[in-house]
């Protein structure tokens, strides 16, 4: 943008005018648009794999899916977490509530959902699970949502989102008498996010 310095002859007032007008219309927008890169694993029944629900400018919303149908499946609980490479790039956005629907609670069931997103800004630490009489469920659907995620991006670039185990135990989905189900498989490959920012001068 060209700089007006003061002239050594004062300017006529029409002409003034008009150039502060001109520079006070003189600005600059920054918009940020975010990508979702999914893992090219193949959905199969058993499945947990992240996939895009929506894409709003900057922010990111993320299902973590297990993919069907499997009726015959006893699921109880999920623990697990999504590590963010970069979380200067994107971050975690809590929610007041949570979206699943991989867990039907029976009567005497209720469904807790613990999420921790800024203990350590580059992991995501969930546990979704039954409470009350130990049963669990399978589901005859194509998929079912273990649980719904928001991220937000900022910043250029692009980062990883990726299964990770809490603690010394990997990723699991558990059965009504608490052993892991060996039939439900997490994503083993990245997906991730691409970042761009632009600016548009007017």
């Amino acid at each position: 943008m060209t700089r007006f310095r003061s002239a050594s002859f004062p300017l006529a007032p029409s002409i003034g005018v008009a150039l502060s007008l001109l520079l006070a219309g003189c600005s600059t927008d920054t918009r940020t648009s975010a990508q979702f890169l999914a893992s090219t694993t193949v959905a199969a029944p058993g499945l947990v794999k992240l996939e895009a629900k929506s894409i709003s400018e900057s922010r990111v919303v993320v299902d973590v899916l297990i993919h069907g149908p499997e009726p015959d499946l006893d699921l109880n609980a999920f623990v697990f977490g999504i590590q963010i490479g970069d979380p200067d790039l994107v971050r975690f956005v809590p929610q007041a509530s949570y979206l699943q629907t991989a867990l039907a609670a029976d009567a005497d069931q209720s469904i807790d959902i613990d999420v921790d997103g800024t203990s350590d800004p580059s992991l995501v630490a969930i546990v979704v699970q039954k409470r009350g009489s130990a049963s669990g469920n399978g589901f005859a659907s194509e998929s079912a949502i273990v649980i719904e995620l928001t991220f937000e991006a900022q910043g250029d670039g692009t980062t990883s989102l990726a299964f990770v185990g809490l603690g010394e135990n990997p990723p699991t989905a558990f059965d009504s008498s608490r052993a892991p189900i060996a039939a439900v498989r997490f994503d083993a490959e990245k997906s991730g996010v691409s970042v761009v920012t632009t600016e548009n001068g007017y």
